[in-house]
């Protein structure tokens, strides 16, 4: 397409790029397309009969406060839910409401924090591979980014020291390390106990932050759940983000983040020039279904029907893909991430599935570097159950074509 208005654009617009995944998520008005390609929930898993008696009681007793602005913070109301909630299940002592920002969205989240912290040439650190959204929010900022290997155990802390001392040599400082700590994006790995309590001690000996992403942490199906970074900091170095769109419905737009007051009072107001205040009706819904003790009994659901689905995926995957192929095995969240033989291209490869009427996503794009050609992930949320073999044995059928 021509851009005639091209040359009066802002650097920061110039270098931004459309999502890969929301670009293919465009085939799936085809029905007959099977999908391991979106990260989104299970339409089968959204609480549509509760929320419209929910809905329709909050029509009818707070019509005026539901259309009405609210503040940029959110609603005073769902904060002390969240910090209560913060502080009995995930173990973040002395968490009060005004840590906490109500956001539309948690790529909002990232973005705030991107616009309170990061001047045009800051280093921000993360994870090769790692969610691309965030790096694009970062980079809009201008921010020098830095990749880390990340591994079966997450991101690696001789990895961060190692650049930021790089950095530190080439006359740049490290502002922020983001890492996901549960069932990582794209790759579907845990960050150890040990990594988590080393990136904390990094970060004080090397005056860092770190933004903790979490939108997956209360889907575990399998082992041990461990303590948020938020709640092992004892420096207020973390910038904490949550979400409500894989543990409830995504099209609310509704997350929040939490972090040390001044930081978050920051944020706050640079929200007010962004968008005023997160969408008000969706609060109000949330804050009750909160409040009926709803959203624990969902997130129960949610597991015991994605346990099953990661479990078909994985049993199938050791049933049909060939040894030369390897993959891992999350204890949680949406993602299964598959490394193939090299020299195998999973960007080609896709070009075939796509005539097989099979989706994936390429794992090139979370690479910061362009390494990951020969990766890809599945995501085993979104398909039907009944057609997770069915899609699985395709792919493995044009993997094994490929291999000769």
């Amino acid at each position: 397409m021509e851009d005639k208005l091209g040359h009066l654009y802002a650097e920061r617009a110039r270098t931004v790029k459309a999502s890969l995944i929301r670009e293919l998520l465009k085939m799936l008005l085809n029905p007959n397309v099977i999908s391991f390609a979106g990260g989104w929930p299970d339409t089968e898993t959204f609480p549509v009969d509760e929320m419209i008696e929910i809905a329709n009681d909050v029509f009818r007793r707070r019509a005026a406060c539901v259309f009405q602005y609210g503040t940029s913070e959110g609603l005073p109301e769902l904060r002390e839910a969240l910090a209560a909630r913060a502080r009995d299940r995930e173990g973040i002592p002395g968490i009060e409401p005004d840590q906490i920002l109500i956001t539309s969205g948690s790529q909002q989240g990232m973005e705030l924090a991107g616009r309170v912290l990061i001047d045009p040439g800051d280093v921000v650190l993360v994870g090769l591979p790692t969610y691309f959204g965030a790096t694009g929010a970062f980079r809009s900022y201008q921010a020098h980014l830095g990749g880390v290997p990340v591994d079966e155990a997450g991101m690696r802390m001789d990895g961060v020291e190692e650049e930021v001392r790089r950095h530190q040599r080439e006359g740049r400082k490290v502002k922020l390390v983001y890492v996901q700590t549960n069932f990582h994006n794209p790759m579907g790995v845990t960050l150890s106990l040990e990594r988590r309590e080393k990136l904390l001690e990094l970060a004080a000996a090397y005056d860092f932050l770190v933004m903790e992403d979490n939108p997956y942490g209360d889907l575990r199906y399998s082992g041990e759940s461990l303590p948020a970074l938020m709640a092992l900091d004892r420096e207020d170095r973390v910038i904490y983000a949550r979400s409500f769109s894989k543990i409830f419905c995504p099209g609310i737009r509704l997350a929040w983040v939490a972090g040390e007051k001044a930081l978050i009072r920051r944020m706050v107001i640079s929200k007010q020039f962004v968008d005023v205040c997160t969408n008000t009706l969706s609060q109000h819904l949330v804050y009750e279904f909160i409040r009926k003790d709803s959203l624990d009994r969902r997130i129960d659901l949610n597991i015991a029907h994605y346990r099953s689905k990661r479990d078909l995926m994985l049993e199938m995957l050791d049933k049909h893909f060939p040894p030369e192929v390897e993959w891992t095995r999350p204890d949680g969240g949406f993602f299964v991430f598959v490394t193939l033989p090299e020299p195998l291209d999973a960007g080609e490869l896709l070009k075939d599935a796509i005539d097989r009427e099979v989706v994936f996503v390429a794992g090139q794009p979370f690479f910061l570097d362009g390494s990951g050609a020969n990766t890809l992930r599945l995501s085993f949320t979104g398909a039907p159950a009944d057609r997770i073999e069915e899609g699985i044995r395709r792919l493995a059928d044009l993997v094994r074509s490929k291999l000769g």
